[in-house]
């Protein structure tokens, strides 16, 4: 049986600001590679991630997740 799991990521760079990203992955490897697939993907402009550092990782189960502040 894969046991997936619910990764928070962080990642600063140049050309975006300072992000968030979460995904579903089944290892720190493959939650990496999908964090920088979405901020790619999600980039209006050509972007370099500097730093990317998990912060959280939880397995996926119901009700599972996570509460992302908004700075103001």
């Amino acid at each position: 049986m894969i046991h997936m799991y619910l990764y928070k990521l962080e990642a600063k760079g140049k050309g975006f600001s300072d992000a968030h990203v979460i995904v579903l992955a089944e290892d720190e490897e493959k939650a990496f590679a999908a964090a920088d697939e979405l901020l790619q993907r999600n980039a209006l402009a050509l972007i370099e991630v500097q730093e990317i550092a998990i912060v959280e990782k939880k397995r996926a189960e119901k009700a599972n997740g996570y509460v992302v502040e908004v700075e103001r």
